[in-house]
């Protein structure tokens, strides 16, 4: 009879060499468990305390039946009817969003993505503003902390307005793309930033240009002096911004529907009255019917820019006028005309 003795010992040795492997992947998945743990407990304590912190400034956010998940490679906070409260431009505004879920990567600290669920609605308590908005998809990524903002990133698509704000009783705006970013710029309290949309249809914006097609805009450029802390009001953060001398920077912004072409570049601050002043030298096209509706005689302008020798590209209605719009004393003027288009004051 044979001896067992040789497979029996490599029997052991195997299982002696083995054990130590699979120790040390159960010692692996139960430190990473743990450290979920403890981040998921970290991210949730942020939550809580970055809504403690907006709460002390009048800044009410709720975020019934939270739930934490997304183990095991991120911590994933979600909630349903997300409710903001709060004053903005001297009225108390309530907006509400059906839910959002913001995985938050393990290995990456003071990052945000949300993704938010439609609809979102919002209303004055006077009633003045109260608008609705959906979308198909919507997602949010911040970087940095409340107060010290790195960066923010908003894009949408799909994404249709409707209600009223102000004096617009009719609001009823669609677009293909939206996008929004704001990001720090190597310097001090300086952000850049970019807004644009794609394949838009706002009536009345359609309505000013004397057009039915879509309408495409971008602007970009950036904004010296932002301070982020302190200021627990709108108007506080703006007055704060003009008093420290900011200035918006324009270095691109243009507009386009089918013939109707519109850029321009520039700068814009704040005068003592909170009112935009500053230039922007535009370039422009097909916009005659729309200085009509604005009160404005194309013909006169055109007569003016020739005199002073500013008329560019090729004439005859095929070329673009080149001309500065100036905001000053609460007017808009377009190259040497004064128009009655008045900037009121924006708090």
């Amino acid at each position: 009879m044979p001896s067992k003795g040789p497979k029996t010992k490599r029997r052991i040795s195997a299982y002696s060499l083995l054990l130590p492997l699979v120790a040390i992947v159960l010692a692996a998945v139960l430190g990473w468990s743990v450290f979920w743990y403890i981040r998921s407990r970290e991210t949730a304590a942020a939550v809580t305390a970055w809504m403690t912190h907006e709460a002390q400034l009048g800044r009410a956010w709720s975020c019934p039946n939270q739930k934490i998940g997304g183990f095991p490679v991120s911590v994933e906070i979600s909630c349903v009817n997300l409710l903001f409260q709060g004053k903005i431009l001297g009225k108390t505004l309530t907006g509400t969003v059906r839910g959002f879920r913001a995985p938050s990567p393990l290995l990456r600290t003071n990052n945000l993505i949300a993704a938010i669920d439609p609809p979102f609605a919002a209303k004055t308590s006077d009633g003045t503003v109260d608008i609705s908005m959906q979308w198909g998809e919507l997602f949010l990524d911040l970087e940095g902390r409340p107060g010290a903002l790195e960066r923010l990133s908003l894009s949408g698509n799909q994404v249709r307005l409707q209600g009223k704000a102000g004096g617009m009783d009719t609001l009823d705006g669609a677009s293909g793309d939206v996008n929004v970013v704001l990001a720090r710029d190597r310097h001090d309290n300086t952000y850049d930033f970019m807004v644009s949309f794609n394949q838009g249809r706002i009536p009345a914006l359609n309505s000013l240009l004397d057009t039915q097609l879509p309408i495409d805009i971008q602007v970009g450029g950036t904004i010296s002096q932002v301070d982020l802390r302190g200021a627990e009001t709108l108007q506080e953060f703006l007055e704060n911004w003009r008093a420290a001398n900011g200035h918006v920077d324009i270095t691109t912004a243009w507009l386009t529907s089918g013939h109707i072409v519109f850029d321009a570049e520039g700068g814009l601050d704040l005068d003592g009255q909170h009112r935009v002043k500053g230039k922007l030298d535009a370039s422009f096209a097909g916009l005659d019917k729309a200085f009509r509706h604005l009160g404005v005689d194309p013909a006169l302008i055109t007569a003016g820019q020739a005199l002073a020798g500013l008329l560019g590209g090729q004439g005859g209605g095929t070329g673009r006028l080149n001309l500065p719009l100036t905001f000053s004393e609460g007017f808009l003027s377009i190259g040497p005309v004064r128009t009655q288009i008045q900037i009121p004051p924006l708090y």
